[in-house]
């Protein structure tokens, strides 16, 4: 190991980001010297080191137990011939075929020992002897590597490589350039069997154009065939076709981190969601249904925010729903203003919008410089996992709104029944619910948790207590203020560069170059708008969009603006289009279906015929009109023709 890789090394453990070493807790102190980064140099406790290292230093030192000059080596095939070197030492001191050199093998053989890899293993006096005579034959101990390592040995399969009669540069052109059409067909979405054929007849075509044509064309289809191994080594590019047509299955399938709540204030952070009550309640109608829950979760604290909302008839939760019970939790001292809320995309959230505008808003609380601003912390789609309150959700479902009668389950397809055939009774009317809900929250907020949980041990209401001990107080607000929101997020579709809102058409050079299709807009509620703030898909601010100007058909500002925007345009679709090739699949697979040979048929068996006059009926052949056939019946159309003109001339007369 060279000595700046050691000082790294040990100035990690020292501080305590690493302990280990090749499996060993090496004990390492800082000293000051006269070498080294200003004078710090590092002391290795020797009882710490691998076994093997500790019994090469003893060879090495003295009795007055100098330090060791050795430096490692740096490879781990030199590692290895220093270990066997050191390991048969005392029998190369011996002649060969000595009896002494026998005695100091099966010294050897006869203790166990720690490789240059740190493993402990056992060595049979053959093994020694074999490594001795290696020695003494001036062969290297260690493992050796390929003469050819790093160097390409197949370009496509050996069979095709043998067969093909080009050099080797071209070979590795067609190579990479079937490497390229692999990653285009995987990329497209193209299922392994589909992959392997067209590619196949890439490599069939590619081989053919640089001139190898054998008589057979069944050896050239064999020696093109694809290695499993090498398609294997593209089906990564499958991520692309999938981030592209499924976003759900991306999304489930990406890296997650795990959270922390240490450091977080009451409060802080605010989870908010919609969940529906697995209890039935009974309607004014006699018909059953559930209520909603509308929860706002306090992430520091795991205390929740509860109202219920019970729909009479149809319908779903509307937005002033969730407005009135944001209000009412801003007005709660125990709760307040949250500083951050964390919301997700779906539908049914569409009123993120009106919570937006009341944390947007300029009360004096926002104004000191820890907290200029409240904002709306959007989850990404699909990514349900990384909202805590579905953790509680589920809890809470489970360890007490299952106690109450009328629970039904969270499965609505396999509801929770009390008798066999018949689900569970109703509970009650939702004024009968609703005590018996918040005695059970009470409830939840004083149990504690489990030790290996985000609370440690605690409950909510003994981590709430705790922080309002340190001096936590919250930031409450009026529903007056809240209910001024002054603006909300819609979203619009990118038409030509443009969007409608309000029966008006909005542009900026922001859009002109914007690849995606949809935008997110704030429309002010209450009055009318001369310019628009637009937001991409991921909330980040893109522009501001002014109406878009009219000109008049001679205008020549017209033209020079439809350029600009065109370019633009040009330009976000070229950068789009440099990433990887496109491949139309479709074409690619009615190609490879003309090429295929066709099959030709076998000569008749037989020939099916009759005898016309042994028929029963008598059946003419049409066959064409003759000349005179012809011209008698236009002989007789223009007699028709005559009559009837004479007697209308006699009827005008008459």
């Amino acid at each position: 190991m060279r000595r700046e890789v050691a000082s790294r090394l040990f100035a990690k453990i020292e501080r305590g980001d690493k302990t280990h070493w090749r499996g060993h807790a090496l004990e390492v102190r800082e000293v000051k010297g006269r070498r080294g980064a200003s004078g710090k140099n590092y002391l290795v406790k020797v009882s710490s080191l691998p076994p093997y290292l500790q019994e090469r230093l003893k060879a090495l030192q003295t009795p007055v137990e100098a330090p060791s000059k050795m430096v490692l080596p740096d490879s781990r095939s030199a590692r290895e011939h220093v270990w066997w070197k050191t390991l048969l030492e005392p029998a190369l001191q011996h002649p060969k075929g000595s009896k002494e050199r026998r005695t100091a093998l099966e010294e050897i053989a006869a203790r166990q020992h720690f490789d240059w890899r740190g493993k402990s293993i056992t060595l049979s006096v053959r093994a020694l002897q074999r490594r001795a005579a290696k020695h003494e034959d001036g062969v290297k101990l260690g493992r050796h590597g390929r003469s050819d390592k790093g160097r390409r040995r197949v370009y496509v399969s050996r069979s095709w490589d043998k067969a093909v009669p080009v050099d080797g540069a071209t070979k590795a052109k067609i190579a990479e350039d079937l490497k390229q059409e692999i990653r285009g067909l995987f990329k497209g979405g193209a299922k392994w069997g589909i992959a392997s054929m067209l590619a196949r007849r890439f490599l069939v075509t590619a081989t053919s154009s640089y001139g190898y044509r054998p008589a057979d064309p069944a050896e050239l289809e064999r020696i093109c065939a694809i290695p499993k191994l090498m398609l294997s080594a593209e089906l990564h590019y499958r991520k692309v076709h999938q981030f592209k047509r499924d976003r759900k299955a991306y999304e489930d399938s990406r890296p997650r981190i795990s959270r922390t709540i240490d450091g977080l204030r009451p409060m802080e952070i605010v989870v908010a969601d919609v969940h529906p009550v697995d209890i039935l309640l009974t309607r004014r109608d006699g018909t059953t249904a559930t209520a909603r829950l509308l929860g706002f979760l306090d992430w520091a604290t795991w205390r929740v925010w509860c109202e219920l909302v019970f729909i009479e008839g149809r319908g779903g939760v509307r937005n002033v729903d969730l407005i009135e019970a944001f209000g009412a939790m801003v007005e709660d001292p125990a709760f307040g203003l949250p500083e951050n809320l964390y919301i997700d995309n779906g539908k049914e959230y569409l009123f993120a919008s009106f919570l937006d505008d009341a944390m947007r808003l300029n009360v004096p609380c926002f104004s000191s410089p820890e907290r200029s601003r409240s904002t709306i912390i959007k989850a990404k789609p699909y990514n349900a996992a990384a909202k805590v309150i579905e953790s509680f959700f589920k809890n809470f479902e489970a360890r007490f709104l299952s106690t109450l009668p009328g629970w039904i389950g969270g499965d609505r397809m396999n509801k929770k029944q009390e008798t066999v055939g018949r689900t569970a009774a109703p509970l009650g009317t939702f004024e009968d619910f609703v005590p018996a809900f918040y005695g059970l929250l009470r409830a939840y907020e004083h149990t504690a948790q489990g030790k290996d949980s985000k609370l440690k041990g605690q409950s909510p209401a003994m981590l709430f207590k705790a922080h309002v001990d340190a001096g936590w107080a919250a930031t409450v607000m009026s529903r007056d203020e809240m209910r001024a929101a002054c603006a909300h997020t819609e979203t619009r579709t990118v038409s030509q560069g443009r969007i409608s809102v309000g029966n008006v058409m909005w542009s900026c050079p922001a859009l002109w170059d914007y690849p995606h299709d949809r935008v997110q807009v704030r429309v002010p509620a209450y009055h009318e708008p001369a310019e628009l703030l637009l937001l991409d898909l991921n909330g980040e601010r893109l522009g501001i969009a002014t109406p878009d100007r009219a000109f008049h058909p001679l205008d020549q500002r017209g033209a020079r603006e439809a350029d600009g925007r065109s370019k633009a345009r040009r330009s976000m679709v070229r950068k789009l289009d440099k990433s990887a090739p496109t491949i139309d699949i479709a074409e690619r697979l009615t190609t490879f279906g003309q090429e295929r040979e066709a099959v030709t048929p076998n000569a008749p068996d037989g020939t099916v015929t009759f005898d016309r006059a042994t028929r029963p009926a008598r059946v003419l052949v049409p066959g064409p009109k003759s000349a005179t056939a012809c011209e008698e019946e236009q002989r007789e159309a223009d007699e028709v023709f005559d009559i009837q003109q004479a007697l209308a001339n006699r009827r005008s007369a008459g």
